[in-house]
């Protein structure tokens, strides 16, 4: 193996020497399966949406208790007005 390719597998920095590649291996390279790649979709989308609900179930109650506030805030505001103006 040439200088170069060994600095490609071991990288400048660390100063490993990880050898050649073995070629044995170059052989158990297999595509994934449909059905492997469905499970793994199925897996993550699943694992979104949970995250999704525990999201909006954090911050929904906040927003409605905000909403809240601010329709009260209005609400108090028109009637101290309406005080002042019949004063």
């Amino acid at each position: 193996m040439s200088e170069d390719a060994k600095q490609t597998w071991a990288g400048d920095e660390s100063g490993i020497d990880v050898g050649e590649p073995v070629r044995e291996l170059a052989g158990f390279e297999h595509e994934a399966s449909d059905a492997f790649l469905a499970i793994v979709r199925s897996k993550i989308q699943r694992r979104s949406t949970v995250s999704q609900f525990a999201f909006f179930t954090w911050n929904v109650p906040k927003v409605i208790l905000a909403e809240v506030w601010n329709a009260l805030i209005q609400i108090i505001g028109t009637q101290n007005e309406k005080k002042e103006g019949k004063s």
